[in-house]
């Protein structure tokens, strides 16, 4: 009995205690509770305050963006990008590029995303956290190259290496000098670019640059010109059965030699040209032998048929080894020394030029007889002497032609020593570029068979008008005595 007695006494003494604790803590426990209240009234207000915003402690680039909306930030990252500028100077020399001229690019999307996923932390986090964010991007390197080359295009010369050349009036190589280039030290640029985006701001840059060395120097190219030089002045002759055909010249030799840069010696290699020394055997060195082929001279038709031959051939002599020439002038040309070449010969038959009358039709004119002959194939189709031809100051020329133009008319046509030209002159058929032709000369009268033109053939009208409408342009014309 006492002891349960005991334990009521001791729960009545506790529930006393507590409320007597809290009458007397009253003011304490009410603040207390008025302080949680606020703070999880802040949590809930933080939490919808800032639900489109980013945190309040978030910075970009040390821009504080705190507390705004997408659109904001979307702006103030646009405004950071247009504050990046660029003063670059040299020599005294200024020129300020942009974000834009430095191809900046800002990856604006995605920095925002980042700036307001701030927001959706926990509320703790949006209240006590800092945020700092760079700018993302990039830069175009080739916008930043053509900035710094147009705004100062002395900074970038190529070098230009030294060049050996052939001097004619010297006949001998000579040397034509370099020069040293310049550039931009792009990578240091690069550098202060890169540094922009991480603190944007309107900065300073002096250029630096480097200079270029060519590839070859002076002292190099003289080198080869004193090697080829040497090779120049040696004796490489050709002979044939004895005789001396041709030695070769310095400005033969000259022709031949090219010169190609060699990164890894920084010097030129010496090259000749075979095919070109083949060439030059083959029509100057074999044209030097006296028994040359002569071709034959035809008139042929559309077919190849002969139709009047104009003068004959004549067998003659080539060379017969002339694979092997070119090979001792190259080897001797590479070694440098001195030499006599030997020229074979053989029995070289001659070949037939043909001037083509492609329809069959050509023209003979004998100044002897005074007579046009117009011929189909070899079949005389028509003929006349009722012409007069030139005088003894200014004669018909001979040879083999073709007609080059032809004039219906009425033209006029120069009358020396008289400034006044003839005139009404119809059917005119040039066969000579100088002006020689068969026309109408309605001045010719009754002198028939005399020198009386400047060495055209002077014709009556419709005569002239037969050989007019029988020619087309390519017509052979032989002109004989």
């Amino acid at each position: 009995m006492d002891k349960v007695k005991k334990t009521a006494q001791k729960a009545k003494h506790g529930l006393v205690g507590v409320g007597g604790w809290l009458r007397r803590h009253i003011v304490f426990v009410v603040i207390f509770i008025l302080v949680i209240l606020a703070f999880i009234g802040s949590l809930i207000f933080v939490s919808v305050y800032y639900k489109d915003k980013s945190a309040p402690r978030v910075t970009i680039a040390n821009v504080n963006v705190g507390g705004q909306n997408r659109e904001q930030v979307v702006t103030t990252i646009d405004s950071i990008k247009n504050n990046i500028n660029l003063s670059l100077t040299y020599g005294g020399k200024s020129a300020t590029a942009s974000a834009d001229d430095l191809g900046i690019n800002l990856d604006t999307d995605k920095l925002a995303n980042e700036i307001m996923a701030t927001s959706q932390t926990n509320p703790f986090g949006i209240i006590l956290n800092d945020y700092h964010f760079d700018l993302t991007g990039s830069y175009d390197k080739s916008k930043v190259n053509a900035f710094v080359s147009n705004n100062f295009p002395e900074l970038s010369t190529s070098p230009k290496d030294a060049q050996v050349v052939y001097d004619s009036n010297q006949n001998k190589f000579v040397v034509q000098p370099g020069a040293i280039g310049k550039s931009v030290k792009l990578e240091d640029l690069y550098d202060e670019v890169e540094e922009l985006l991480a603190n944007p701001k309107l900065a300073n840059y002096e250029i630096a640059t480097s200079d270029d060395q060519p590839v070859v120097s002076d002292q190099a190219a003289q080198l080869v010109a004193d090697q080829v030089n040497k090779t120049l002045a040696q004796t490489i002759q050709v002979v044939s059965g004895g005789r001396l055909l041709w030695t070769l010249d310095p400005w033969d030799i000259a022709s031949w030699v090219s010169f190609t840069i060699n990164p890894d010696t920084g010097s030129y290699d010496i090259t000749y040209d075979q095919a070109k020394i083949k060439e030059f055997v083959n029509g100057t060195v074999t044209g030097q032998l006296t028994n040359k082929p002569v071709n034959r001279r035809v008139i042929a038709d559309g077919s190849g048929n002969v139709l009047r031959v104009i003068s004959e051939g004549k067998n003659g002599q080539t060379a017969s080894n002339v694979d092997s020439i070119v090979s001792q002038i190259y080897d001797d040309l590479v070694t440098g020394q001195s030499g006599q070449i030997n020229m074979a010969t053989k029995e070289a038959p001659y070949g037939t030029d043909a001037t083509v009358a492609h329809d069959g039709h050509w023209i003979e004119y004998n100044i002897s007889t005074y007579t046009v002959t117009l011929w189909n194939g070899d079949q005389a189709a028509w003929s006349t002497n009722q012409t007069a031809n030139g005088k003894a100051s200014t004669p018909t020329i001979t040879g083999l032609y073709t007609v080059i133009r032809k004039a219906r008319g009425p033209v006029c046509m120069p009358n020396p020593p008289s400034s006044e030209p003839l005139c009404n002159i119809n059917y005119v058929t040039y066969w000579e570029a100088s002006g020689y032709a068969f026309h109408e000369a309605w001045w010719m009268g009754d002198r028939i068979g005399q020198g009386i033109s400047h060495g055209c053939i002077n014709m009556r009208k419709n005569d002239a008008k037969r050989v007019y409408e029988w020619a087309s342009i390519g017509t052979p014309v032989l002109v004989h005595r």
